[in-house]
This record gives structure tokens, sequence and C-alpha cells, in this order.
């Protein structure tokens, strides 16, 4: 067992000195090896031993959410796993609790990453398409197996043939279930960070050049402290955190959950739903209405269960706030809204992101602007963060005119050391809810926020 897994750590050790001469199985006029020299050089991939690169070795999961987490410039996380099959210890553990965490793979059944097995063509693309962040698909692939392109990797394959980040296998077909070589994974490694970088889609696409933001201190002593009873949490019948007797039990979902049996999620004890109406994308800064939102609204309201709305902000400045607020007013004009709705802004730090330098005190702003207009419409508005963001990205201290909802994952359910006020707790990103496929964010409400 030790032997193993030093290999496979060292078939993806970081080594950033190497280059494309250091491996006896490259030629030099193969088509994958200017992806290899890329691969190496960005520290993506390296070789499995020394002058040996195995470009037709296949690649376990484990392997590629490594990879993806590299390309990710390995971000910290606190975020734990539930997969019964990762180790703590594991080299590649911090890898899917990162990608486990920010959506990027929801594993191969409720409890099991899979990491020993070989990744499938389509689930390479769909954990790259996630980690983009599920932009809109593209055209119809008109591969000759496109029908066998399983159901939740559609959009992914979509997405990836038409930026040409995929290509198809011989005989015009797509292989979904083919399984991915080494050379193939530098070639979409190096053909991604070339469609996210080229002009059309450049690192910080029209993104207006921040003017100087004068420095900022909060004020923390005016920010109400956290007087939650500890004892007063409990865990319900169906299975929910609750707060002393009057707290709602909700969820929070996006095009993310796919179809949802809105009459199975009412009936397994769900109160309300914050509804993702829309997002802007991080890399090209356009925004877009969530595919599923008028299906998800519309099945929530039907079985009686109370919505809320957020939008996903990257919001650069209180223009484009303001823009992003007006096309969540336009959106849900009309519904009945009897939860708030949420400015949801969260830092994207990969190579692609046009927010990753945005001020705390622009982010700031674009609440306040947001909430405003939400507000002026005769909604209740929210701001959203989590501990590490407050005060860092956002300055709670300037925002007590709305409520607050906190986004902290704990190991064990275990409560929240949060040290402010907060309304309602984003508790977990791994729920299991009936008429739900894969993991949702649960929630408590412990403030009663309903309109």
């Amino acid at each position: 067992m030790r032997k193993s897994i030093i290999a496979a750590a060292l078939a993806l050790t970081v080594l950033c000195t190497g280059a494309l001469a250091d491996f006896n199985d490259v030629p030099g006029d193969a088509w994958y090896a200017e992806a290899v020299s890329w691969a190496q050089e960005n520290g993506i991939m390296d070789g499995v031993a020394e002058g040996v690169f195995e470009p037709d070795g296949a690649v376990t999961r484990a392997m590629f959410v490594t990879m993806l987490y590299r390309l990710a410039g390995e971000p910290e996380t606190s975020v734990g796993s539930t997969y019964t099959d990762v180790a703590a210890d594991a080299w590649y553990a911090e890898a899917v609790y990162w990608a486990s965490s920010e959506g990027v793979t929801q594993g191969i059944a409720d409890t099991l990453f899979g990491p020993d097995g070989h990744i499938t063509r389509e689930q390479l693309v769909t954990m790259l398409y996630r980690y983009q962040g599920s932009p809109i698909p593209g055209a119809a692939i008109t591969y000759a197996d496109a029908a066998s392109v399983s159901d939740w990797a559609y959009d992914a394959v979509c997405w990836a043939s038409a930026t040409g980040i995929v290509s198809g296998r011989d005989g015009n077909v797509f292989d979904p279930s083919g399984e991915a070589t080494r050379a193939e994974c530098a070639a979409i490694f190096m053909r991604y960070d070339s469609v996210t970088q080229t002009p059309e889609t450049p690192e910080t696409p029209d993104t207006p050049e921040e003017p100087d933001v004068p420095e900022y201190t909060p004020d923390i002593d005016a920010i109400p402290v956290n007087r939650y009873d500890d004892d007063e949490f409990a865990i319900s019948e169906d299975g929910y955190l609750i707060y002393g007797d009057d707290s709602l039990v909700g969820i929070d979902v996006s095009y993310h959950q796919g179809e949802i049996d809105w009459e199975a999620v009412a009936d397994d004890g769900i109160d309300f739903a914050i509804i993702r109406v829309g997002y802007r994308g991080y890399s090209e800064g356009v925004v877009y209405q969530d595919e599923f939102f008028e299906d998800n609204i519309e099945g929530a309201l039907a079985n009686g269960i109370d919505v809320g709305i957020y939008f996903f902000s990257q919001a650069v400045n209180v223009a484009e706030a303001i823009e992003e607020a007006e096309a969540t007013l336009d959106w849900i004009e009309g519904y009945d809204i009897s939860f708030p709705v949420v400015f949801d802004w969260e830092r994207i730090t990969y190579s692609s992101s046009r927010t990753s330098n945005t001020s705390a005190v622009t982010v700031t702003d674009c609440a306040i602007a947001f909430c405003e207009m939400i507000e002026e419409a005769g909604y209740t508005a929210m701001t959203y963060g989590s501990p590490n963001t407050v005060n860092e990205d956002l300055y709670i201290d300037r925002l007590l005119d709305y409520p607050f909802w906190l986004a902290h994952y704990t190991s064990d359910l275990a409560i929240t050391d949060y040290p402010y006020h907060y309304d309602m707790w984003q508790y977990t990103s791994n729920g299991q809810v009936d008429g739900i496929e894969g993991r949702v964010d649960l929630n408590v409400c412990i403030t009663d926020l309903r309109s």
C-alpha cells in the first residue's frame, strides 16, 4: 500500500524545471508533445518515472482532481469529506475536499468518490465544466454516439466541444465512457488554458479598472455578537438541524441540482428554498439567468414551499451590481417571494477570474447598491458570506440594515463558532433531501425572515 501511494504521488509531483526532452517516450513530433511540455512547465503534470511520461497511460479520478486542484492554484480549504473511500491522510485528500466543496465533483455515489477508478471522458469534461462555473453550453453535439452521452454530462460535452477543449475520436465519436489518457489530459488542460486566455475571453475581459480605493478599517464593536444558545440546536426527526421550536428548515438550489421533484421535497420536511435566479460569469462578465430558475420557483411555489432568491454576483463595480439587481427584479416579477433576495458575491481566484483582485470596499459598495434596489422594489434584501470572507471581502459593519446568511460547514454538524450575529445558517453542502439527486445545501433559518 505504501509503495502504491508513493508511486501515485510521484506521477503528480510538480517539477517546473523540466522540459520536453526529459521524456524518452514523448517524440518531438507527437500530436501531444506541446501539451505535455505545457502541462509540465505549468506544474499540472509530470512523469510517472524518470524519463517516462506514459502518454497512453490511464488517469485515475484522484489524479485528475489533483491536476484540476493545481490548476486552481491549490486554494486552502477546511471542508472535510464525507466520502468513506477518501482517507484524511491520502495524498489526494485536499484536492477531493476542494473539488467537493466547490461542486466540481459529486462522487460516484453518496459516500464514494472512487479515487482509484479510471476517469472517463465524460467525467473529465464535466468536472472541468463545473470548475468553469457551468457556462451556457453552446450548440448541441454532433458526435455519432451523442445518444450515449449521459444526461448529467451532456451540457458539459456540448460546452467542451463548442469551445474546442475536446475533440472526438476516430469515427466522429466522443466515446463518453472511454478512459482518458495522460496525453489527452495534458492536451485538454492546455486547450482549456488557451480558450480562457484568448483575446475573445481575456483574463480580465471588459473589466473597468478599479479606481484607487481608500483603506477601510471595519468597526468591529458595531457588529452584533452571536448570542445563540448552543443547547437550543438539535436534529429534527427528519434529520435536519433546527433551533428551538420556531426555526425553519431550508435548502438552496440552482442548475447544479438538475430536475427536482418538489412534491417529494415538500413531503420531506423542507419549509423554504432559496433559488438561484441568475449569475454573472467570472471570466467574461456576462449576466445569465439560471437555466432551472423557472422550473424551480414554479415547482417550489406549487408545493407550498416558501421561496427566496439569490444572485451569484461577480460585480466589480456598483454599476454592475445595479445591473444584476435589475435583472433579478425583472426575472422574479410576478412570483410570490416571501423570503429575502440575496446578494451572493464570492471571490474567484482562478486564472480566468476578473474579480480576483476586487477590493473589499468595492464588494461592500456593490452589496449595498444591490440591496438598496431590492428593498426599493418592496422585497427584503440579504447578504451572504462565510467566516473567512466577513470583514475580508465584505464589511459587515456597513451592512447592518440587512439580515445576514452565514455559510459555515462544520465537521459532524458542530455548532458554528462564528462570533457575530447571523439570521440564517447554511451548515452543510452535503445534504440529502428526497426529490433531489445528489448533494444539496441545507439551511436553518432562526430569524423569521418571511415577508
